[in-house]
Protein backbone atom coordinates (compact mmCIF):
# COMPACT_ATOMS: atom_id res chain seq x y z
CA UNK A 1 0.00 0.00 0.00
CA UNK A 2 1.08 3.64 -1.03
CA UNK A 3 1.47 5.72 2.81
CA UNK A 4 0.64 9.19 2.01
CA UNK A 5 0.43 10.53 5.04
CA UNK A 6 3.08 12.73 5.32
CA UNK A 7 1.71 14.65 2.00
CA UNK A 8 1.76 15.36 -1.51
CA UNK A 9 5.24 17.09 -1.24
CA UNK A 10 6.78 13.50 -1.69
CA UNK A 11 4.82 12.95 -4.99
CA UNK A 12 5.84 16.35 -6.37
CA UNK A 13 9.52 16.07 -5.06
CA UNK A 14 9.84 13.00 -6.90
CA UNK A 15 10.11 14.51 -10.37
CA UNK A 16 13.04 17.65 -10.91
CA UNK A 17 10.92 20.88 -10.78
CA UNK A 18 12.40 21.53 -15.00
CA UNK A 19 10.25 22.39 -18.35
CA UNK A 20 11.64 19.20 -19.93
CA UNK A 21 8.49 17.04 -20.97
CA UNK A 22 10.91 14.03 -19.71
CA UNK A 23 10.99 14.95 -16.35
CA UNK A 24 7.46 14.89 -16.18
CA UNK A 25 6.77 18.63 -15.78
CA UNK A 26 5.12 20.19 -19.02
CA UNK A 27 2.42 23.04 -19.66
CA UNK A 28 -0.92 21.68 -21.61
CA UNK A 29 -4.31 23.60 -22.10
CA UNK A 30 -6.47 24.14 -18.80
CA UNK A 31 -9.44 22.61 -21.55
CA UNK A 32 -7.34 19.07 -21.86
CA UNK A 33 -7.89 18.60 -18.22
CA UNK A 34 -11.16 16.76 -16.89
CA UNK A 35 -12.34 16.84 -13.16
CA UNK A 36 -10.66 13.97 -11.10
CA UNK A 37 -13.73 11.48 -10.54
CA UNK A 38 -13.01 11.05 -7.15
CA UNK A 39 -12.69 14.20 -6.22
CA UNK A 40 -14.60 14.52 -2.36
CA UNK A 41 -15.00 17.94 -2.76
CA UNK A 42 -18.31 18.99 -3.89
CA UNK A 43 -18.82 22.50 -2.70
CA UNK A 44 -16.37 25.71 -3.43
CA UNK A 45 -16.23 28.96 -1.72
CA UNK A 46 -16.58 31.32 -4.47
CA UNK A 47 -15.18 33.87 -2.49
CA UNK A 48 -11.88 32.45 -1.54
CA UNK A 49 -11.72 30.66 -5.30
CA UNK A 50 -11.80 34.38 -6.74
CA UNK A 51 -9.23 35.06 -4.33
CA UNK A 52 -7.12 32.49 -5.31
CA UNK A 53 -7.71 33.39 -8.78
CA UNK A 54 -6.70 37.12 -8.32
CA UNK A 55 -3.63 35.84 -6.55
CA UNK A 56 -2.37 33.88 -9.33
CA UNK A 57 -2.97 36.95 -11.59
CA UNK A 58 -0.64 38.70 -9.89
CA UNK A 59 1.97 35.95 -8.78
CA UNK A 60 1.62 33.24 -11.35
CA UNK A 61 1.22 29.59 -10.50
CA UNK A 62 4.47 29.22 -8.62
CA UNK A 63 3.03 24.90 -7.68
CA UNK A 64 2.02 22.59 -10.68
CA UNK A 65 -1.18 20.57 -10.47
CA UNK A 66 -0.49 16.96 -10.89
CA UNK A 67 -2.26 15.39 -13.48
CA UNK A 68 -2.43 11.40 -15.07
CA UNK A 69 -2.91 10.52 -18.81
CA UNK A 70 -6.47 9.61 -19.88
CA UNK A 71 -7.42 9.51 -23.28
CA UNK A 72 -5.09 10.60 -26.28
CA UNK A 73 -4.90 14.74 -25.91
CA UNK A 74 -6.55 13.73 -22.53
CA UNK A 75 -5.88 14.20 -19.13
CA UNK A 76 -7.27 13.83 -15.40
CA UNK A 77 -6.65 15.81 -12.57
CA UNK A 78 -5.27 14.14 -9.56
CA UNK A 79 -4.70 17.40 -7.50
CA UNK A 80 -4.97 20.85 -7.76
CA UNK A 81 -8.39 21.21 -8.17
CA UNK A 82 -8.90 24.86 -6.99
CA UNK A 83 -5.76 25.87 -8.65
CA UNK A 84 -6.96 24.45 -12.03
CA UNK A 85 -10.54 26.16 -10.94
CA UNK A 86 -8.86 29.48 -10.34
CA UNK A 87 -6.73 29.60 -12.79
CA UNK A 88 -9.46 29.33 -15.52
CA UNK A 89 -11.24 32.20 -13.52
CA UNK A 90 -7.94 34.38 -14.08
CA UNK A 91 -8.10 33.27 -17.63
CA UNK A 92 -4.68 30.98 -18.25
CA UNK A 93 -5.39 28.69 -21.13
CA UNK A 94 -2.38 26.94 -20.06
CA UNK A 95 -1.42 25.35 -16.85
CA UNK A 96 2.07 23.97 -15.56
CA UNK A 97 1.50 20.10 -14.64
CA UNK A 98 3.35 17.44 -13.32
CA UNK A 99 1.97 13.98 -15.32
CA UNK A 100 1.94 11.12 -12.93
CA UNK A 101 0.77 7.33 -13.92
CA UNK A 102 -1.75 6.25 -10.82
CA UNK A 103 -3.95 3.74 -9.81
CA UNK A 104 -8.07 5.12 -9.33
CA UNK A 105 -7.35 4.12 -5.07
CA UNK A 106 -4.12 6.45 -5.41
CA UNK A 107 -6.26 8.88 -7.20
CA UNK A 108 -8.68 9.33 -4.47
CA UNK A 109 -6.19 9.22 -1.54
CA UNK A 110 -4.29 11.95 -3.19
CA UNK A 111 -7.34 13.90 -3.65
CA UNK A 112 -8.69 12.92 -0.10
CA UNK A 113 -4.77 13.86 1.58
CA UNK A 114 -4.88 17.30 -0.62
CA UNK A 115 -8.31 18.69 0.84
CA UNK A 116 -8.17 17.23 4.31
CA UNK A 117 -4.36 18.85 4.87
CA UNK A 118 -5.67 21.81 3.58
CA UNK A 119 -8.82 21.50 5.88
CA UNK A 120 -10.91 22.43 2.09
CA UNK A 121 -13.54 19.52 3.10
CA UNK A 122 -16.59 19.30 4.87
CA UNK A 123 -16.91 16.54 7.52
CA UNK A 124 -19.63 14.86 4.77
CA UNK A 125 -17.59 15.23 2.05
CA UNK A 126 -14.16 13.87 4.01
CA UNK A 127 -16.78 11.03 5.07
CA UNK A 128 -17.65 10.20 1.62
CA UNK A 129 -14.18 9.94 0.47
CA UNK A 130 -13.31 7.49 3.94
CA UNK A 131 -16.42 5.49 2.95
CA UNK A 132 -15.39 4.93 -0.60
CA UNK A 133 -12.28 3.89 0.04
CA UNK A 134 -13.28 1.65 2.80
CA UNK A 135 -16.32 -0.15 0.36
CA UNK A 136 -14.80 0.36 -2.88
CA UNK A 137 -11.11 0.15 -2.10
CA UNK A 138 -11.56 -2.22 0.47
CA UNK A 139 -9.50 -0.60 3.03
CA UNK A 140 -9.97 -0.91 6.61
CA UNK A 141 -10.31 1.77 9.07
CA UNK A 142 -7.29 1.33 10.51
CA UNK A 143 -5.71 1.57 6.78
CA UNK A 144 -7.20 4.93 6.31
CA UNK A 145 -5.98 6.35 9.28
CA UNK A 146 -2.62 5.26 8.37
CA UNK A 147 -3.09 7.12 4.71
CA UNK A 148 -4.30 10.30 6.24
CA UNK A 149 -2.66 10.38 9.20
CA UNK A 150 -5.40 10.49 11.39
CA UNK A 151 -6.33 7.81 14.67
CA UNK A 152 -8.57 5.28 13.63
CA UNK A 153 -11.56 6.47 15.61
CA UNK A 154 -11.66 9.73 13.80
CA UNK A 155 -12.29 8.18 10.92
CA UNK A 156 -14.54 5.76 12.24
CA UNK A 157 -16.60 8.82 13.68
CA UNK A 158 -16.67 10.45 10.07
CA UNK A 159 -17.95 7.70 8.51
CA UNK A 160 -20.69 7.19 11.43
CA UNK A 161 -22.02 10.95 10.12
CA UNK A 162 -23.50 9.22 6.75
CA UNK A 163 -26.21 7.66 9.31
CA UNK A 164 -27.20 10.98 9.34
CA UNK A 165 -30.28 12.25 7.20
CA UNK A 166 -29.71 13.35 4.00
CA UNK A 167 -31.57 16.55 5.42
CA UNK A 168 -29.08 16.93 8.13
CA UNK A 169 -26.12 16.26 6.17
CA UNK A 170 -27.18 19.23 4.21
CA UNK A 171 -26.98 21.05 7.01
CA UNK A 172 -23.22 20.42 7.67
CA UNK A 173 -22.30 20.41 3.93
CA UNK A 174 -23.90 24.40 4.29
CA UNK A 175 -21.92 24.55 7.50
CA UNK A 176 -25.07 25.27 9.60
CA UNK A 177 -24.23 22.93 12.44
CA UNK A 178 -20.63 21.40 12.53
CA UNK A 179 -19.10 17.99 12.69
CA UNK A 180 -19.08 18.20 16.86
CA UNK A 181 -22.84 18.79 16.24
CA UNK A 182 -23.62 16.31 14.59
CA UNK A 183 -21.35 13.83 16.86
CA UNK A 184 -24.90 14.83 19.49
CA UNK A 185 -27.46 14.07 16.84
CA UNK A 186 -26.01 10.97 16.63
CA UNK A 187 -27.07 9.95 19.87
CA UNK A 188 -30.26 10.30 20.10
CA UNK A 189 -32.98 8.13 18.53
CA UNK A 190 -33.38 8.26 14.60
CA UNK A 191 -36.76 9.21 14.46
CA UNK A 192 -35.71 12.60 16.88
CA UNK A 193 -32.67 13.58 14.58
CA UNK A 194 -34.38 15.96 12.20
CA UNK A 195 -36.09 18.04 14.86
CA UNK A 196 -33.13 17.93 16.77
CA UNK A 197 -30.85 19.37 14.17
CA UNK A 198 -34.15 22.36 13.73
CA UNK A 199 -33.19 22.90 17.75
CA UNK A 200 -29.53 23.31 17.66
CA UNK A 201 -29.78 25.73 14.54
CA UNK A 202 -33.22 27.67 16.28
CA UNK A 203 -31.36 28.07 19.60
CA UNK A 204 -27.95 28.24 17.92
CA UNK A 205 -26.52 26.00 20.43
CA UNK A 206 -22.95 25.14 21.04
CA UNK A 207 -21.45 22.00 20.81
CA UNK A 208 -21.65 21.76 24.82
CA UNK A 209 -25.03 22.64 25.27
CA UNK A 210 -26.10 20.92 22.05
CA UNK A 211 -24.36 17.56 24.07
CA UNK A 212 -26.14 18.66 26.95
CA UNK A 213 -29.44 18.44 25.32
CA UNK A 214 -28.96 14.73 23.44
CA UNK A 215 -28.83 13.41 26.98
CA UNK A 216 -31.90 15.19 28.02
CA UNK A 217 -33.54 13.78 24.66
CA UNK A 218 -32.03 10.32 25.19
CA UNK A 219 -33.70 10.10 29.03
CA UNK A 220 -36.77 12.04 28.33
CA UNK A 221 -37.74 10.68 24.92
CA UNK A 222 -38.45 14.13 23.39
CA UNK A 223 -36.90 16.85 21.91
CA UNK A 224 -39.44 19.82 22.91
CA UNK A 225 -37.71 20.50 26.45
CA UNK A 226 -40.34 20.18 29.42
CA UNK A 227 -41.81 23.77 30.89
CA UNK A 228 -40.77 24.21 34.32
CA UNK A 229 -43.73 25.59 36.04
CA UNK A 230 -42.97 28.49 38.11
CA UNK A 231 -42.80 28.09 41.93
CA UNK A 232 -45.20 30.03 43.29
CA UNK A 233 -44.48 32.20 46.72
CA UNK A 234 -46.81 32.16 49.22
CA UNK A 235 -47.57 35.31 51.44
CA UNK A 236 -49.58 34.86 54.40
CA UNK A 237 -49.82 38.23 55.16
CA UNK A 238 -51.46 39.06 51.86
CA UNK A 239 -55.01 37.38 53.60
CA UNK A 240 -55.03 39.61 56.34
CA UNK A 241 -54.19 42.49 54.60
CA UNK A 242 -57.28 41.49 52.15
CA UNK A 243 -59.66 41.40 55.28
CA UNK A 244 -58.58 44.78 56.58
CA UNK A 245 -59.22 46.57 53.36
CA UNK A 246 -62.86 44.66 53.36
CA UNK A 247 -63.60 46.15 56.72
CA UNK A 248 -62.21 49.54 55.97
CA UNK A 249 -64.12 50.08 53.10
CA UNK A 250 -66.94 48.32 53.48
CA UNK A 251 -66.60 46.47 50.07
CA UNK A 252 -65.37 43.17 48.78
CA UNK A 253 -61.57 43.35 48.07
CA UNK A 254 -59.20 40.82 46.25
CA UNK A 255 -55.90 40.93 46.24
CA UNK A 256 -53.57 38.63 43.46
CA UNK A 257 -50.77 37.92 43.66
CA UNK A 258 -48.14 35.82 41.41
CA UNK A 259 -44.64 36.46 43.10
CA UNK A 260 -44.56 40.02 44.37
CA UNK A 261 -46.70 40.91 41.55
CA UNK A 262 -50.14 41.89 41.16
CA UNK A 263 -53.28 43.90 41.73
CA UNK A 264 -55.42 44.89 44.39
CA UNK A 265 -59.41 45.10 42.78
CA UNK A 266 -62.12 46.83 44.73
CA UNK A 267 -65.79 45.42 43.95
CA UNK A 268 -68.93 47.32 43.69
CA UNK A 269 -72.54 46.68 42.42
CA UNK A 270 -74.35 50.34 42.24
CA UNK A 271 -73.31 53.85 41.74
CA UNK A 272 -73.77 54.67 44.80
CA UNK A 273 -71.09 51.91 46.38
CA UNK A 274 -69.07 53.58 43.81
CA UNK A 275 -69.16 57.26 45.00
CA UNK A 276 -69.07 55.45 48.58
CA UNK A 277 -65.70 53.76 47.51
CA UNK A 278 -64.18 56.70 45.54
CA UNK A 279 -65.03 59.10 48.50
CA UNK A 280 -63.19 56.22 50.97
CA UNK A 281 -60.49 56.10 48.26
CA UNK A 282 -59.48 59.95 48.15
CA UNK A 283 -59.38 60.23 51.89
Amino acid sequence: MTKLGKGLEALISAVPESTDVSTGITTIKTDQIKPNRYQPRKLFNNEKLQELANSLKENGIIQPIIVTTKDEGEYELIAGERRLEASKLAGFSEIPVIIRSVSPKEQLQFAIIENVQREDLTAIEEAKAYQQLNEEFKLTHAQISEIVGKDRATITNFIRLLKLSDDVQMMILNEQISSGHARAILQVDEELRDKFSQLIIKNKLSVRKAEEEAKRIKETGTVSPSKKKKEIIEIPELKELEKNLKQKFNSKVKISDNNYKGKVSFYYSSQDELNELLEKLRR
